[in-house]
């Protein structure tokens, strides 16, 4: 590949399946429990409600939350300029390789978000976070991968002794093989 190339980082249309299923599918679980509940057909319409209602509410904010996954915007999670001055970047966010001071998949522990989904978090040498949402539908192999080959070459000897420090030295090698045996990216 070339220098200066544009590296995609797409979502599996499998994960924004299953991602649906687990937000919305628990807003028609709930409409249907509490629609059971209020027949009082059953000596448990009570837990029916109480269920339902807390299905509802959990599916509704998980939802809201993962709405742009189902757009546009959830196709391509980020994308990688290679080469010396590269970047990672979305339509609203770029770093330049040269100011990540670490960079891993994790949850974000001072959001509502971070609770349920993971993001690509990002510190950069001046202190600030840079977070990437990924609303779970990227595997973390393929952020691994996309690290790995595109990102570790370019970064701070810093950045790359954080970023290697993650991982034990069998699991490294174990993904480092498998991806120049079956690259995604």
């Amino acid at each position: 590949m070339k220098n200066n190339e544009v590296i995609k980082v797409k979502s599996r249309m499998f994960f924004r399946i299953w991602l649906f299923l687990a937000t919305g599918g628990a807003v028609i679980a709930g409409v249907w429990l509490v629609s059971e509940a209020i027949t009082f057909e059953s000596k448990y319409a009570l837990l029916y409600l109480g269920g339902g209602l807390m299905a509802i509410v959990y599916g509704l904010i998980t939802f809201s939350m993962v709405l742009p996954a189902f757009t546009s915007r959830g196709n391509v999670i980020f994308r990688i300029k290679q080469g010396p001055d590269g970047k990672i970047f979305t339509k609203k966010r770029s770093v330049p390789f040269a100011e990540i001071k670490r960079i891993y998949m994790g949850r974000h522990q001072y959001s509502l978000k971070g609770i349920f989904f993971e993001d690509i978090i990002i510190e950069k040498n001046d202190g600030k976070i840079v977070r990437i949402p990924t609303w779970n539908i990227i595997a973390n192999p393929l952020f691994f991968e996309a690290v790995e080959r595109y990102m570790l070459p370019h970064m701070t000897e810093e950045a790359k002794n954080n970023w290697i420090s993650q991982f034990t030295e069998i699991q490294r090698s174990v993904y480092l093989k498998e991806f120049e045996e079956n690259p995604k990216l």
